[in-house]
């Protein structure tokens, strides 16, 4: 009750950070917001601006996870003037069928990067889904679902809608403004940790079993490693510049996702992605 008199929306989650449902008040403030998300997502310019920034930081990103692997040296660098070298098209494109182009020219870059900087013999020789065909994809693919799912939350905490997005164009049942505000946290959060428990043998070989449909899954015991391995990498502490203090990424998530809002309303000209450092 204190809520609805207050005008304040309350946002559930479960205790994994799964979002669960929303309780609003009759006349929810959000809806302003929705309305003008759905007419800002059918401007193409809005779209193409928006979407430039995301690609833009992602590949900053991949730059800043790439110079932090020590083992790479000389071909990090290689790699890294190969992905700066998109930067000015990624500025320039005209619409989103050439930025999809150009992320995906930088992804085929990065996982370079990311499998010389696999130890082991680990059969992964780019980045592959539906299905994947690896235990290192499988891995992958399941980091990028965790951190789905904890954007969704922010987006739905915030009171966006979660399917209208800028940079991935809607399809039934697909999330896409989730997926568009989890592109520059790819490289930092999943892509690293994925790296720590494969190189530091957190996870074996052995931890995964091929399924019937040809894909890969792990052993209760290695989801549960995981699974907490992702809790602390989403709770780590990191500098955000935007309020130059350190927090979590999982509170980063959040504020980006408001900030997503804020262009929405025409409170800021365009979308700031968050920007690792590579020194953090």
């Amino acid at each position: 009750n204190f809520c609805f008199e207050q005008g304040i929306d309350v946002a559930y989650l479960s205790t994994s950070g799964r979002y669960r449902g929303r309780l609003e008040n009759r006349l929810a403030k959000n809806a302003l917001l929705r309305q003008r998300q759905q007419l800002r997502v059918n401007d193409p310019e809005f779209c193409r601006r928006n979407a430039a920034a995301i690609v833009a930081a992602k590949i900053h990103n991949m730059t800043s996870m790439i110079r932090q692997q020590r083992r790479l040296r000389a071909e990090g660098d290689h790699l890294i003037a190969d992905l700066e070298k998109l930067l000015p098209k990624v500025a320039a494109a005209a619409d989103l069928e050439a930025l999809n182009g150009y992320e995906g020219a930088a992804s085929k870059i990065y996982f370079r990067a990311f499998r010389a900087a696999l130890r082991g013999e680990w059969q992964f020789q780019t980045r592959q889904y539906h299905p994947a065909p690896d235990p290192v994809n499988s891995l992958l693919s399941f980091g990028y679902t965790l951190l789905h799912n904890d954007v969704f939350a922010a987006v739905n905490i915030v009171g966006l809608d979660p399917y209208a997005g800028t940079f991935h164009r809607p399809r039934l049942g697909h999330a896409a403004l989730a997926s568009d505000l989890m592109e520059e946290h790819r490289a930092i959060v999943v892509d690293r940790l994925a790296l720590t428990v494969l190189n530091k043998r957190i996870i074996l070989e052995t931890d995964f079993v091929p399924t019937p449909d040809q894909r890969f899954r792990l052993t209760p015991a290695a989801l549960k490693r995981f699974l907490g391995m992702y809790a602390q990498q989403i709770n780590e502490s990191v500098l955000y510049p935007a309020q130059n203090i350190r927090t979590s990424y999982r509170q980063v998530l959040e504020w980006q996702a408001r900030q997503f809002a804020r262009v929405v309303m025409d409170e800021e000209p365009v979308y700031l992605p968050f920007r690792l450092e590579s020194s953090q």
